[in-house]
């Protein structure tokens, strides 16, 4: 196996057998369906109730906002080390 290389396999974006075959069958019996869609839907029909149209809300930011991470931040100790830049060797004439 090469190291850090792809040698094989699908190229990168392209759906598995499986999932292109149930969105074929999705658009077989549902034209034109899209769930985010439909949830955003759900989410902004102020007569459903406002747990339902929360939790359609969390779905589709999943898709459309990048999750947070928390991040630590440490400090870094003093280490003494000094890093001079010095002119590269000049021939002399």
């Amino acid at each position: 196996m090469a190291q850090g290389l792809k040698t094989g396999g699908r190229q990168k974006g392209t759906p598995n057998k499986n999932r292109a075959a149930l969105r074929e069958r999705l658009e077989e019996f549902f034209p034109g369906y899209d769930p985010l869609v439909s949830l955003a839907g759900i989410a902004v029909d102020e007569a459903n109730e406002l747990s339902i149209r929360i939790d359609c809300h969390k779905t589709i930011a999943g898709y459309v906002h990048p999750k947070v991470r928390s991040v630590d931040i440490m400090e870094q100790p003093e280490s003494g080390i000094v890093i001079q830049i010095v002119e590269p060797h000049q021939e002399s004439l």
